[in-house]
């Protein structure tokens, strides 16, 4: 099934605290989507799981600054949305919420859709 992008961003808008064009906003989002897919393109790695990252990674935080767990809210958020906006099997979800859960901490080894 096709991902819906417009719909995901207006959802994720919907609920999003912190200025839109903050240091972690849409801006930020746009140039992970955009840095993410040429990285995709050159290694491989599933173009759509990293599309949805650059949405989720950052989508809620409630600090521009300190905010530890925000990737794994992120990821929850987007767990919460399978089956409705989000449409991933099970082994390409988990890779979208890792990737959104471990971003902070430099994770760099693993899946190349990780990386």
């Amino acid at each position: 099934m096709v991902h819906d992008f417009p719909a995901i961003l207006a959802t994720i808008l919907d609920g999003y605290v912190l200025p839109l064009r903050g240091a972690h906003g849409v801006v930020h989002w746009a140039r992970v989507w955009e840095n993410g897919m040429r990285i995709a393109q050159a290694n491989g790695a599933d173009c759509e799981v990293v599309a949805l990252f650059s949405l989720f990674h950052d989508s809620r935080r409630v600090n521009e600054y300190q905010d530890d767990d925000h990737g794994l809210r992120g990821g929850e958020f987007a767990r919460s949305l399978r089956g409705e906006l989000v449409h991933l099997d099970d082994d390409r979800f988990e890779l979208l919420f890792e990737a959104c859960r471990l971003h902070t901490d430099g994770h760099t080894t693993g899946d190349r859709t990780l990386l």
